[in-house]
């Protein structure tokens, strides 16, 4: 792994700029999301309750991401990325404020996740849309994991710190940091210089493109549609234990808010690391055959949990399981900045992303009904096959198997000779 990429990236003042707002945010809304479950369980401890909560938490992005998707390609991505901050910077910040004056529902909570899960996608999408445009096509790889570790900083910080917040001053007012966050994101990104304009303004010049092409391109290309299919299932998994971890913390390992937020940590401390190795070297083995073998590996890291119950297998079943999943969307959406058109891009990564992010609510609303009736070994147990399946039937596409090997060149050129795109 060499530390020199990451450096040379960091030059990059455009990109760091949206790496260190895009950061600061991600580790508000994990705070926010700490803090959102746990006060549903705490006034509820239902896990039908926390069920409905992860589905207005992420329903709504099957919605949104259609929208988002459009909105992306038609307009300035920065500008529409900092009008989405904003917006729902003012909604966050009515939790709170509703609390001060004793008037905060629980409806209200589940209002403010389904504003967030409806425009979380502007985000999620414009991400990925955004960055090709602000580096080097070398530097992809190593941008795709500064966006993923984003993600795991926020993991990793985000949880432990709202856990200790939610002792001291209430679940409710810790969602402010997430306001601040979404403020400075929104100042960062109108920042964002030259590289990108010149990139947002080449999208004037070339043949416009529709939703129905990205479905078209997805369905037809083997790699994106494989992947897409492993993810979704993925997603599901992760429901299940958006659901049973916080349960299993207080009930079976007697932790309460306090370990719930350090197992969080713990699997973010995982994502970190598999990260950092995903993004900061070249492997031998295709990008396809390693995310295969990843995905499979991260299921099967979930088993360890299943052991006990004690904290210590807890922890190191979710560290490796951050470990072996942070990878997948690294060297997956590497493959498909390289497959992707640059004017379909904020359809495409809206479609990829709203299909994969509805697993999640399906996962938290099933295991919100199953929980009670199966338990929480099957819960778990359920949770490593719909990653560990899919991960080796994956491998079972050749042209997964074959894509993003080392001195391989995946071509939007080829790609629309080959009739993939009209």
């Amino acid at each position: 792994m060499t530390l020199d990429r990451y450096r040379r990236i960091f030059q990059n003042r455009s990109f760091r700029l949206f790496w260190i707002g895009f950061t600061f945010s991600v580790l508000g809304d994990a705070i926010t999301h700490v803090a959102l479950t746990w006060y549903v369980y705490e006034r509820t401890r239902s896990a039908a309750a926390l069920g409905w909560l992860m589905l207005c938490y992420t329903g709504p992005v099957i919605v949104g991401g259609l929208l988002a998707g459009s909105l992306l390609d038609r307009f300035d991505r920065r500008m529409v990325i900092v009008v989405d901050n904003l917006v729902r910077g003012v909604g966050v910040a009515l939790i709170p404020m509703l609390y001060a004056v004793g008037q905060l529902a629980l409806w209200h909570i589940y209002a403010v996740a389904a504003l967030y899960g409806l425009l979380m996608m502007i985000s999620l999408a414009g991400g990925p849309a955004l960055i090709p445009a602000l580096v080097r096509g070398d530097q992809l790889a190593t941008a795709n994991a500064l966006e993923m570790l984003s993600f795991t900083l926020g993991g990793v910080i985000g949880p432990v710190l709202a856990g200790l917040l939610i002792a001291w001053v209430g679940a409710p007012n810790v969602v402010l940091i997430d306001v601040a966050s979404y403020f400075t994101y929104a100042f960062l990104l109108a920042r964002v210089g030259a590289i990108g304009a010149r990139q947002e303004r080449s999208k004037l010049d070339q043949p416009a493109y529709h939703l129905g092409h990205a479905v078209q391109l997805l369905l037809k290309n083997k790699v994106l549609l494989a992947t897409t299919c492993m993810f979704m299932a993925f997603n599901i998994g992760s429901g299940f234990y958006s659901v049973w971890l916080p349960i299993l913390s207080d009930q079976r390992l007697g932790g309460g808010s306090k370990l719930y937020g350090i197992l969080l940590g713990v699997l973010a401390c995982g994502e970190v690391a598999g990260a950092l190795v995903a993004g900061g070297r070249t492997f031998r083995r295709s990008l396809g055959v390693l995310i295969c073998f990843a995905q499979a590996l991260a299921g099967a890291a979930l088993g360890i949990v299943l052991i006990g119950p004690s904290v210590w297998s807890a922890a190191l079943g979710l560290a490796l399981f951050g470990a072996f999943s942070a990878p997948l969307t690294i060297w997956a959406q590497t493959l498909r900045m390289q497959i992707i058109p640059e004017q379909l891009r904020g359809r495409m990564f809206a479609l990829l992303r709203t299909l994969m992010q509805s697993g999640n609510p399906l996962g938290g609303a099933v295991a919100g009904l199953l929980l009670p009736v199966l338990g929480m070994t099957t819960m778990i147990a359920l949770s490593a096959l719909v990653a560990v399946v899919p991960g080796l039937l994956g491998y079972q596409v050749a042209a997964l198997r074959q894509a993003g090997s080392p001195g391989e060149l995946l071509d939007q050129t080829a790609l629309v000779a080959e009739g993939e795109l009209p």
